[in-house]
């Protein structure tokens, strides 16, 4: 076909530089070829981008479902698991701490160790209260043989406020608080770490030791404390132990009127509570003398007996209520216990009829006298020996006679019913003073009422405000700073302090209980409430 178009052109007619260029012209076969190689290259050129962009595709699709497939899966399932389980039904399992609540009865308290702290500075915070202090050990000695029973004590009605649930019922009913339980606390953890080795408490004059280790010990019992305290066993055990040393074989050891009536009326309270077996015995020697020193006239001297002390103290005959009230409430403590030293009830009777209701009291006045001497009475208007007076009436069941009423009254007068730090008036024995009236108000009032709000809310806040921070308290009162030296001021005024704030549940109020009730539930077991001791 070449061939043919080639001849054919040349018979044409063209010139010969056109026929020239057909000469060299490309045929059609060469044009073809030269189309195939163009589309081959294309292919040659082409295929590797094109392979490399569908690799590239696929491989993005493929990351892009794996990317957009987990996400929704898991998070659908997070989303949906932390919604279905709700947190709420946990913080209601979690409510059980609320039975933790109630320790402020244990409190109490709610309690701590302290440094010392100015008289305006209100009261700390009840976590400052701690309970470390090492327990000591004690060897007991043969007369305090120390046997575990198995049964619950039984106590009189009128120490029914001295366990756990009986405190916190006391507080509640009666106006204390957590605060004024955290004192109590304190105070006892000040005597304890001020206890002597010897288990007295006392630094100056030997002689008033057994005196201030039984007013020390009955801040521990009125607490409730017993040897088996968990905190203050030991200490309590200690005490206990001294005041039967003290005393003697024979009761005979402790001199004067105040130092035996004070150590009696501790180890008889020790007894109800603790029923340790030899106390009973110790209980009922040293009450035998007790009784013994009661004169004819239903009183206690600084001496017993009959005789009084002498020249310089009014002659033969003297009677004196500030010592007799110790020994009144240690007749009503050994009653309350069941002692059985001949001559206790005569003694509590001829103490109420006979001391109380004629020989101090001023019918004239409304009020007791401190003393008696010769038939003569000394001192008439006493506020501070009325409300020991009064109290005595209370504790021993008389509480309603008209002595009693009348005491009340001449101590509601403005100028002595009052609680003041920085201000104790003519009151020279302030803590004496405010010991024997904080009781007696709570007697008469029944713990309950307007009159008493008004002095428990004066006597709990002065006397925390007061309270210096390791524990212990000072008596403003200028003679019983000047009467008792050294250490012995703080310990005496911590655990008077004590007592009056342990008032809510001390003793309940015994004024609405016959003595004849008493008497039973101290010999027969009848009328005592079941109540065990921690």
């Amino acid at each position: 076909m070449e061939a043919e178009w080639r001849n054919h052109g040349s018979g044409s007619g063209f010139s010969e530089e056109v026929e020239e260029s057909y000469r060299y012209a490309p045929t059609f076969e060469e044009l073809m070829a030269a189309r195939k190689l163009t589309v081959e290259d294309l292919k040659e050129h082409i295929s590797g981008p094109v392979l490399s962009v569908i690799v590239h595709v696929v491989i993005l699709a493929i990351l892009s479902t794996v990317i957009v497939f987990r996400p929704p899966d898991e998070g659908t399932e997070i989303e949906v698991k932390e919604i279905i389980v709700k947190v709420k039904p946990l913080e209601k399992k979690i409510e059980p701490p609320k039975p933790e609540d109630p320790k402020p009865e244990d409190t109490d308290m709610d309690v701590e160790r302290p440094a010392d702290v100015t008289e305006s500075d209100v009261v700390a915070p009840e976590e400052e209260i701690v309970t470390d202090s090492v327990v000591q050990d004690v060897t007991v000695p043969n007369i305090l043989n120390v046997c575990p029973s198995d049964s619950s004590l039984r106590m009189p009605a009128l120490y029914g406020g001295r366990t756990t649930g009986g405190r916190r019922d006391g507080l509640v009913a009666h106006g204390g608080s957590r605060h004024t339980e955290r004192g109590v606390i304190k105070g006892l953890l000040w005597l304890k770490d001020h206890q002597n080795s010897d288990g007295s408490w006392g630094e100056a004059r030997p002689d008033d030791h057994p005196a201030l280790t039984g007013l020390a010990l009955l801040a521990f019992l009125a607490h409730g404390e017993t040897p088996s305290s968990a905190e203050f066993g030991q200490t309590v055990l200690k005490g206990i132990k001294k005041l039967i040393e003290f005393l003697g074989p024979d009761a005979s050891g402790v001199i004067g009127g105040y130092r035996h009536g004070i150590v009696m009326y501790a180890l008889s309270e020790a007894y109800t509570l603790t029923k340790i077996p030899m106390l009973e015995d110790v209980m009922n020697k040293g009450m035998t003398k007790l009784i013994q020193g009661m004169n004819g006239a239903g009183a206690f001297n600084y001496g017993y007996g009959v005789e009084g002390l002498g020249p310089g103290h009014g002659g033969k005959t003297r009677d004196d209520l500030s010592v007799s009230g110790w020994n009144y409430q240690a007749l009503k403590a050994a009653f309350s216990a069941g002692c059985s030293s001949e001559g206790l009830e005569a003694a509590l009777d001829k103490g109420i009829s006979v001391g109380l209701q004629k020989t101090f009291f001023g019918p004239q006045t409304g009020s007791f006298c401190y003393a008696v001497d010769n038939g003569k009475q000394q001192n008439l208007g006493s506020p501070t020996m009325t409300a020991a007076g009064v109290l005595c009436l209370q504790l021993m069941g008389a509480g309603k006679c008209s002595q009693a009423r009348d005491g009340v009254k001449y101590l509601e007068q403005p100028k002595y019913a009052t609680f003041d730090f920085n201000n104790p008036s003519d009151i020279n024995w302030s803590f004496y003073n405010w010991y024997y009236e904080t009781q007696v108000f709570f007697q008469a009032y029944g713990g309950k009422g307007g009159k008493w709000r008004a002095w428990n809310k004066m006597f709990s806040r002065e006397l925390l405000r007061h309270q210096k921070t390791d524990g212990r308290w000072e008596t403003p009162g200028s003679m019983e700073r000047e009467n008792l030296p050294g250490l012995n001021m703080p310990i005496y005024s911590t655990a008077l302090g004590c007592l009056m704030l342990e008032v809510y549940y001390r003793y309940l109020p015994t004024f609405q209980v016959a003595e004849e009730r008493h008497l039973a539930s101290a010999k027969n077991g009848e009328g005592m409430d079941d109540l065990g001791l921690e």
